[in-house]
């Protein structure tokens, strides 16, 4: 028998860090774009853009905020297709 479904709802996070790494994959037959950052009070967050092989600015070195809700794949804490804003180191 499998895990429960959980039905709670998950609230929208916000998190800044800076790109550690990007990977191209497909999902689905479909491009994806992953950027793995690493906030400053947590550990590493996997943003994932699902119909997307780039992005212009999200490069290692850069510094994001992403907004969106958080779950788990692979066994990391991944959003998907969160909004993002590119902002200064600091």
């Amino acid at each position: 028998m499998g895990s429960p479904i959980s039905t709670e709802p998950r609230p929208r996070v916000k998190v800044t860090g800076t790109v550690r790494s990007i990977r191209r994959d497909r999902i689905g037959g479909a491009p994806a774009l992953e950027a793995s950052i690493q906030p400053s009070d947590r550990d590493r967050i996997e943003l994932v853009w699902l119909g997307r092989d780039a992005i212009p600015g999200i490069e290692p070195g850069q510094t994001v905020a992403a907004e969106g809700r958080l779950s788990v794949r692979r066994g990391r804490a991944t959003m998907f297709n969160p909004r993002y804003e590119l902002t200064a180191a600091g």
